[in-house]
């Protein structure tokens, strides 16, 4: 397996360029065929350090919270040159972690969930999103509620998400999302990402950006938040 890993760490990929700042790259790895699992990972170059790190997480849907042991993290004391992809860590902590997960929980990657919000690279992120499920013909109206303090020099921040479906008959169904009750230290902001239906169309999958404060300029993580469609 340490083999496989030097492996995967000396492929250079010219498909994404080094990124300035400690900006994580999102991946969905996918759910279990009862969509009772999700999987998703990120990876990105620590500007700090100046060494790739991966990460992986895998989520129960229907408690919002991470399984057992469903958390993994590895850096990598290697400094690739300009041009080459940190995603090679990505590559590496999957050959040597992620391939049991995947088994374990029956994670298919082909089941990536449907993509009913995405905001585009570019794009100034809103609290407030207004959208059409284009498949469903639904309305869907959602709304981030961030709640950021700093004293003494540390911030600390905490979000809810207010969401509602109104159907093409005019059902309109509302659900909460998120826990404003966990403070977060050192995260600065948040923003919604993707918004994601399980292949059963029984769940919503908010992927939030999160900005973690640093000396030299915020980062940038990924996190979940999960909830079932009432």
């Amino acid at each position: 397996m340490k083999r496989m890993q030097a492996l995967c760490l000396a492929l250079v990929l010219l498909a994404a360029p080094l990124w300035a700042g400690d900006v994580a790259f999102f991946v969905n790895l996918g759910f279990s065929p009862d969509s009772a699992y999700y999987m998703f990972g990120q990876y990105g170059l620590d500007t700090r350090t100046g060494t790739p790190y991966a990460e992986t997480f895998i989520v129960d849907t229907k408690a919002n919270d991470f399984v057992r042991k469903g958390t993994a993290r590895m850096t990598y004391a290697v400094r690739p040159e300009p041009g080459q992809d940190p995603a090679a860590a990505f590559y590496a902590l999957l050959a040597d972690q992620g391939a049991a997960r995947l088994k374990e929980y029956r994670i298919d990657p082909l089941r990536q969930g449907r993509i009913v919000y995405l905001l585009v690279n570019g794009q100034t992120p809103s609290d407030a999103l207004s959208f059409r499920d284009y498949k469903t013909e639904a309305q869907w109206e959602v709304l981030l509620r961030p709640v950021t303090t700093e004293a003494n020099g540390e911030v600390t921040s905490s979000f809810g998400i207010s969401a509602s479906i109104t159907s093409k008959g005019g059902t309109v169904k509302r659900f909460e999302a998120g826990n404003p009750g966990i403070k977060r230290k050192g995260v600065r902001g948040y923003a919604i990402r993707r918004i994601l239906v399980t292949p059963d169309e029984k769940t919503v999958v908010f992927i939030v950006e999160k900005r973690v404060a640093e000396k030299d300029g915020d980062s940038v993580r990924y996190m979940v938040e999960t909830v079932r469609i009432p």
